[in-house]
């Protein structure tokens, strides 16, 4: 959707990017291409003559901020402030046939597929080129722009999903998987590398998939084993692993790295079979319980992360006790939980037995209280030993003390963060710091070396 033909006058951009890394990586690829085209992006969105928004669809929450966004961006139009309004991602995708009816204030509607146009498309917009619009897909250009600290990055490895999970609109938005070519993923590693980057967290749909669609075997493990041989990234974190897939041979691969970190994330979503079946996930409790006691053999003091969905249609108040037992007995370092979301499009928007949405939110608030207490003699066992912690800069909480993260803690708030009461750090440095105060998702603590604070 192309609307009409402009001359650019600053060629200034203002983007707002919306949804997960994955999103953020998209947008750090658009902004490379606008910067390589002359175009320049500006912080300031009433400085801008264009604007982009790169939105999200995963859940109805957020495909009402995606909405919300671009109706507010519009106004910028309205008062004269900016001329083309451009939206992409994930909820143009699923409903491009419609944008225009939907929000007809949005010049030129971009799916995930098409984003690497950005750039040719502007400038034909705006009169600088008459040559024809590539139709080759690059995925996979590599980011000069970074929308991350310059001491942390995310690196995509696959665009899309092949698994058929009935709840999941993301193959709707983004398709099948396709994996990038392992050089093309170094050299971007190696390219942090040389600027100084601190940690990479590899993202991709299903990482454990990695590299099938490129015939490759066992792609993952062959791909972290390069990175670690490379040896230029201190900390490598992975995001996300599906159940079935979690080989013997990564977890050695794991378990033996300089560089990739013990921390896992395996997205469960459930361990009743019925439920899972409904879902078109394999497994049930039996094999979910060995999966976690595979994993914690295999990689000693590894961090496991997953994510439960409570209310899924069919669900018995039986089924969900069960999952409450689960959890107990496993004792994730970190549990995500979402209440089903009844997504228009996906298999199970029509499954019979939905769950009314107050019980679905009760037992998501039920299982997150058991996941709090849990979290929190966790971390209290962390008290009086000494971590590594990447320091992020000041912490929102407070301007007075530091921010940072334990290696068994995600970016950007994923997995909570350590406050850094004593000490000093840049951030990107790894401080070796000792816990002195377990909160229920976050830690206090001092840098060693630092005298210690007298109690008041």
């Amino acid at each position: 959707m192309m609307k009409k033909k402009i001359t650019w006058n600053e060629k200034t951009v203002g983007i707002v990017s919306l949804g997960c890394p994955k999103n953020s990586s998209d947008t750090e690829r658009m902004i490379s291409d606008l910067s390589s085209r002359g175009y320049k992006v500006v912080p300031d969105l009433e400085e801008a003559e264009i604007l982009l928004v790169n939105t999200c669809s995963f859940v109805t929450d957020a495909r009402r901020e995606s909405v919300d966004t671009l109706l507010e961006l519009s106004r910028y139009k309205e008062e004269g402030k900016a001329r083309y309004l451009v939206g992409a991602g994930c909820l143009v995708s699923r409903y491009r046939d419609q944008m225009g009816e939907l929000i007809p204030e949005v010049d030129l509607a971009l799916t995930t597929f098409e984003e690497h146009r950005l750039g040719e498309i502007l400038d034909q917009v705006g009169g600088s080129t008459s040559s024809p619009l590539s139709i080759r897909p690059a995925l996979f250009p590599l980011p000069g722009a970074r929308l991350t600290p310059p001491h942390r990055a995310y690196v995509k490895v696959s665009e899309g999903c092949d698994h058929p999970c009935t709840f999941c609109s993301i193959p709707l938005a983004r398709g099948g998987q396709v994996s990038r070519a392992p050089e093309s993923i170094l050299a971007e590693v190696r390219d942090l590398a040389s600027r100084g980057t601190r940690e990479v967290t590899l993202i991709a749909q299903d990482l454990t998939r990695y590299g099938q669609d490129l015939g490759l075997s066992d792609g993952l493990s062959d791909l972290l084993e390069r990175i670690d041989a490379e040896g230029g990234i201190p900390w490598v974190r992975l995001l996300y692993a599906y159940p079935t897939l979690v080989t013997d041979r990564l977890l050695s691969v794991m378990a033996k790295s300089r560089t990739v970190l013990p921390y896992l994330d395996i997205p469960l979503q459930h361990v009743e079979a019925s439920v899972l079946t409904a879902m078109k996930r394999p497994g049930n409790v039996e094999f979910m319980k060995r999966l976690v006691d595979r994993v914690r053999s295999a990689i000693p003091g590894v961090t496991l992360r997953t994510t439960f969905i409570t209310g899924f249609p069919g669900e018995t108040e039986r089924e969900f006790e069960s999952l409450m037992d689960f959890v107990a007995w496993a004792r994730f370092d970190h549990v995500g939980v979402f209440a089903f979301s009844r997504e228009e499009g996906t298999p199970s928007y029509s499954l019979p037995d939905q769950v009314p949405h107050r019980i679905r939110m009760r037992r998501r608030k039920d299982l997150m209280a058991l996941c709090a207490g849990i979290s929190l003699e966790k971390n209290k066992a962390l008290e009086g030993t000494v971590q590594p912690i990447l320091i992020e800069g000041l912490s929102e909480q407070s301007d007075l003390v530091l921010s940072g993260r334990t290696r068994g803690m995600a970016p950007d708030g994923i997995d909570g963060e350590v406050l850094v009461l004593s000490g000093q750090g840049s951030p990107g440095e790894i401080v070796d710091c000792r816990i002195v105060k377990a909160r229920p998702f976050d830690l206090e603590a001092w840098e060693i070396g630092v005298p210690e604070i007298p109690e008041a």
